[in-house]
């Protein structure tokens, strides 16, 4: 492998490497950082392979391989920040729950992350995790980071994007958002319902303590409809990930 060769398999393995840093599940601080590096590293050599057409000289010296490398370590961040927005919104349907159901206050330690978070936010999250590589997630999100290659190839010095990038990255925002609301909903209905029927309550009955009554009350029906609803949230999760594609290859201008 000749210099220029070696150039052009650097950058992509500086996309790839920043890609799985911050993209879901190959985040994750407990894997070791040689093993995301090997696995980096192996990927790249398939995408060095699989595209003999980016196999040329990288132009403007050792500036515009400066800034080829920038702008491959940032597209690798921000496709797999623009992931990990669809994985918050679950996390933050959960969080959703948790305030109408009283565990807002409950937080509990994410044993992958360390990070202080919600029981019913990390609950929601490891259901999003779960289903995500049942349906063979992780191998889809692989496909299109090799794809972005196809649709976004090595040109040094360049920074161009798709003419709606910004577009695409506020409207995935704004889903992130419209999406945890539309997961949580029908509990949040639910608990809403209860918290008008206990203000009746405590109208019709002053002498009953409804702030104490309604603890255990919301507990148990968020519970119970919360049961009743994971094994209908395949279908919504499926269009999620699906949508996490959708946003990836806009981006990207394919």
């Amino acid at each position: 492998m000749d210099f220029t060769n070696m150039t052009i398999f650097l950058l992509i393995f500086v996309r790839t490497f920043s890609f799985l840093a911050a993209a879901p599940f190959f985040s994750v601080p407990n894997i070791p950082v040689l093993a995301k590096l090997g696995f980096g590293f192996c990927l790249s050599i398939i995408v060095y392979l699989a595209f003999p057409n980016m196999h040329q000289e990288v132009s403007g010296g050792l500036p515009g391989f400066v800034l080829a490398l920038t702008r491959e370590a940032g597209l690798g961040l921000l496709l797999g920040i623009l992931v990990n927005m669809i994985f918050n919104s679950i996390r933050n349907a959960g969080q959703y729950m948790d305030f109408q159901m009283g565990f807002s206050m409950a937080n509990a330690v994410d044993p992958l992350t360390g990070a202080q978070v919600t029981i019913m936010g990390q609950f929601m999250n490891l259901v999003g995790l779960v289903f995500f590589l049942s349906i063979d997630g992780h191998h889809r999100l692989i496909n299109a980071l090799v794809q972005s290659y196809r649709l976004f190839p090595i040109m040094a010095g360049s920074f161009s994007f798709a003419g709606n990038a910004g577009l695409v990255a506020a409207k995935a925002a704004a889903l992130m958002c419209l999406l945890a609301v539309q997961i949580s909903a029908p509990l949040l209905a639910v608990l809403i319902i209860i918290d008008l029927s206990l203000g009746l309550v405590a109208k019709a009955a002053p002498q009953v303590n409804v702030f104490l009554l309604g603890f255990p009350i919301k507990i148990l029906a968020g519970l119970f409809v919360l049961i009743i609803l994971l094994p209908l949230l395949a279908t919504p999760l499926a269009n999620v990930f699906l949508l996490m594609e959708k946003n990836m290859n806009s981006l990207l201008g394919g």
